[in-house]
């Protein structure tokens, strides 16, 4: 079960990578919810960057020193190639 547990919590940052690529290197588009509800403005005006510049910069460096740490190669991997590779394209 807890091996489980740590595959779910490595993968959720590298999915989130691959949906940010999507939108803004690939200009794919994010998948969004149904737009009939009605969200407050915060939403979109807050809590997005909050997940850019705070959440994703976080779990990048959480995730890869973990992996780094426990050894697991392939996931350290995909973080550098998800995470580190985002923000080199950015030129950040």
């Amino acid at each position: 079960m807890i091996k489980y547990i740590k595959f779910i919590f490595l993968f959720i940052p590298l999915y989130c990578y691959v949906l940010v690529w999507d939108s803004m290197v690939l200009h794919l588009g994010i998948p969004r919810l149904n737009s009939d509800y009605n969200y407050p403005a915060w939403v979109e005006d807050i809590i997005g960057p909050i997940l850019l510049l705070v959440v994703m910069p976080l779990s990048f460096f959480v995730g890869s020193a973990y992996t780094a740490y426990k050894k697991l190669w392939w996931w350290f991997a995909a973080y550098m190639i998800l995470g580190f590779g985002f923000w080199v394209y950015l030129r950040i």
